[in-house]
């Protein structure tokens, strides 16, 4: 049997003390109160020194980041189609929207008239079915159908097989009293992923400025693809590029459209038109019993080798690039979208209406080439 401890003698317990609430001295209120002031005083003066606290960013649901100012942008639901948009307004009226989200096979911009009316191809209905004909073709977007790697042949304009361009992140929304510009990041993806980069083929950042200098909504649109891995942008002209399509209504007056381009003495072609200098793209259509006018336009610092156009309101700009991992590729375009008369019935008529949309067109040409001139 172990041996046992003696425990420890407790100590004495001091006797209680009934008074330990009070103060050995007594309590003196002026001096209290002066302290009290005191402090008060110095909190108050600390508090006024401090640098104001940032407010809280905007929620994505809102996105009124630039309220106050007449062009602000609101990124929020989509109540007429599947996903999000982020709406691009001038005086609270949605001049463009950048479409994207769940249930969208592609990002792009729709385009507005002045009174609210869609001008370009939504490709889908409210309910997510397609509507009319080619509804992968919707609003101005990009994508090229032959693209190679070392995942193979991926399609990113028909999106079939699984490929798809998703928003990756907004990176700024900026409104202002003249202007308002959207930049967004994008990825592009195979159809094939691998566990390296996930089937990431290109990431491309688009800025998008929309503005309305002379009563025209002009939109400069602007991406940057930087290449994943050794890429191969190829395919046809009729597949490929920063494209327009207008609504799907207008396939129905496809005979009634009408286009000009410069260099003007390039021949039609069926809807191709071979060169490296096309500088512009002219189309007229009749929509929403009105009629208008598209212009694209092509600076010198573009590479271009070929014009896409068809009756039915698609239309762009072609060429073919190689760009090795970490390379980049940039493309820069304008275009101008305004009300216009409808084209005259007689041929000199006819002939006047032409010329002096080539007047304008070339002048606008000749503005957009200063700021993006060769490289």
């Amino acid at each position: 049997m172990s041996p046992q401890h003696p425990r420890n003698p407790r100590r004495p317990r001091r006797p209680r003390n009934p008074h330990r609430h009070l103060s050995h001295r007594a309590f003196d209120a002026p001096a209290a109160l002066r302290r009290w002031a005191l402090s008060t005083l110095m909190l108050a003066l600390m508090l006024a020194l401090m640098p104001p606290l940032a407010a809280a960013p905007a929620m994505a649901d809102d996105g009124a980041e630039s309220a106050g100012e007449r062009w602000t942008i609101v990124d929020r639901d989509n109540d007429q189609l599947p996903g999000r948009r982020i709406d691009i307004k001038e005086d609270e009226r949605v001049i463009a929207s950048f479409i994207h989200g769940e249930g969208q096979m592609k990002a792009y911009l729709a385009v507005y008239d002045d009174e609210g009316n869609l001008l370009t191809n939504p490709g889908l209905n409210p309910d997510g079915s397609t509507r009319g004909r080619f509804p992968h073709h919707r609003g101005i977007y990009v994508g090229w159908n032959h693209l190679h790697s070392d995942l193979g042949r991926d399609d990113l304009w028909h999106l079939r097989r699984g490929e798809a361009i998703v928003l990756h992140q907004i990176v700024e929304k900026r409104g202002g009293e003249d202007s308002a510009t959207l930049v967004v990041d994008l990825h592009w993806l195979s159809a094939n992923r691998d566990d390296d980069l996930a089937g990431l083929l290109l990431v491309e950042r688009r800025t998008i400025t929309v503005s309305r200098p002379d009563g025209r909504t002009r939109i400069d649109h602007h991406s940057k693809l930087t290449a994943s891995r050794d890429i191969r942008l190829e395919g046809d002209l009729h597949h490929a590029g920063v494209q327009f399509r207008a609504d799907a209504e207008v396939d129905n007056h496809r005979r009634r459209t009408v286009y000009l381009w410069e260099p003007a003495d390039l021949p039609p072609g069926g809807g191709r038109v071979v060169s490296d200098e096309l500088r512009w793209v002219n189309f007229r259509f009749p929509l929403h019993e009105n009629w208008y006018s598209v212009t694209q336009i092509n600076p010198p610092a573009n590479k271009v080798q070929e014009l896409s156009w068809r009756d039915y309101g698609r239309f762009g700009f072609f060429f073919t690039e190689r760009l090795d991992r970490g390379e980049t590729l940039e493309m820069v375009y304008r275009f101008l979208i305004d009300r216009t008369d409808s084209p005259a019935a007689e041929a000199e008529a006819r002939a006047e209406q032409d010329a002096a949309i080539r007047r304008k067109a070339d002048a606008d040409h000749e503005a957009f080439a200063r700021e993006h001139p060769e490289q």
